[in-house]
C-alpha cells in the first residue's frame, strides 16, 4: 500500500474537525457527549487558523483517494525565553488514523513530514501531549518527557 501525504486546505476542514474528534474519542471515551458538545468550537478554530497560517495540516491517502490519516502543526505563540527570539512554538497535535490503517506507518509518515516541515524553517524544537498509545511513536523520533506540570480544577 503506497500512501501519499499532502497539507491541508480550506476544504479539508472537516476532515481535520471529523480526525480530531476521533482523537478525543478514542484517548478519552469517558468524555462521551462533551466530544460532540465541542465540535462548533473546535471546527471555528481549524478554519481560523488554517485561514491565517498558523495551523499547518498534514493529511495520508492512499492510491483511490481514502484519507488513512491526518495531523496538524500549531505554530503557537509563547512568551520570550533566551533561546526563542521568534516567539513562537510548533505543537504537533490531532495526531488520527483511521482505524483500516493503523500500525501500517500512517502516524510515522504524517510525525516525519511535520518534523521536516519545521526543520525547514528554522524552528529550534516541536512540543506535544503524547497519548499512551503513541508515545512509543514520538519517542522513536528523539522526544522526550518535559516538565509540564498540572493543576485540575
Amino acid at each position: 500500500m503506497e500512501f501519499h501525504l499532502s497539507q491541508a486546505r480550506p476544504d479539508d476542514l472537516e476532515l481535520l474537525v471529523a480526525h480530531r474528534r476521533g482523537m478525543w474519542r478514542d484517548i478519552h471515551p469517558e468524555f462521551g457527549s462533551k466530544v460532540d458538545e465541542s465540535e462548533g468550537l473546535t471546527r471555528q478554530w481549524i478554519r481560523e487558523r488554517l485561514s491565517d497560517g498558523t495551523l499547518v495540516g498534514f493529511i495520508v491517502r492512499v492510491e483511490d483517494g481514502r484519507v488513512a490519516g491526518s495531523g496538524c502543526i500549531w505554530l503557537r505563540n509563547e512568551q520570550p525565553r533566551p533561546t526563542n527570539p521568534r516567539m513562537v512554538v510548533p505543537y504537533l497535535m490531532s495526531m488520527y488514523t483511521e482505524r483500516a490503517f493503523r500500525r501500517k506507518g500512517v502516524g510515522r509518515l504524517i510525525v516525519k513530514s511535520a518534523l521536516e516541515w519545521c526543520r525547514e524553517r528554522d524552528y529550534d524544537r516541536v512540543v506535544l501531549h503524547a497519548s499512551a498509545a503513541g508515545r512509543p511513536l514520538y519517542e522513536e523520533f528523539g522526544f522526550e518527557p518535559a516538565s509540564e506540570m498540572r493543576l485540575r480544577f
